[in-house]
């Protein structure tokens, strides 16, 4: 009998601790990664990028929210070789991506293209944005 009881509260004890250590997980922050290619499916290179939050043309002060900094406004980076930028957020969010890449040899025009990021917690979202040169913000 004191036997059955020692199993059942090791049992006990052990699955208690599995949960509790389960259940008090902190998600992990969201990551982004913005992937920008042509008409052609090609990646850009050198593609200016700028992450807003999605109510950041309704005339307020708005904020993006970095894992290790905040930035008022808008972010602005430029793609790299692969024509990605990659992002560590804090938060979960909506943000909006406008891509704009300049005149080259091969393009007259400049080309514009338009993306969202839907950020989740413990997910890394990547957001494709095809650039044209039909696109207007």
């Amino acid at each position: 009998m004191k036997k059955l009881i020692f199993i059942f509260l090791t049992i006990f004890i052990f699955g208690g601790i599995i949960i509790m250590s389960n259940s008090c997980k902190q998600p992990k922050p969201p990551k982004g990664i913005v992937f920008v290619i042509d008409e052609d499916n090609a990646p850009v290179e050198g593609a200016q990028v700028v992450v807003k939050p999605q109510n950041s043309d309704a005339g307020r002060q708005t904020v993006v929210y970095f894992l290790k900094e905040t930035k008022n406004i808008a972010d602005t980076q430029y793609t790299n070789e692969e024509g990605k930028i990659y992002y560590d957020f804090k938060y979960r969010a909506i943000y909006k991506v406008e891509v704009t890449k300049g005149t080259d040899r091969n393009h007259p025009r400049v080309r514009r293209g338009l993306g969202v990021l839907m950020l989740e917690e413990d997910k890394t979202i990547e957001s494709k944005v095809k650039i044209n040169e039909q696109t207007v913000f």
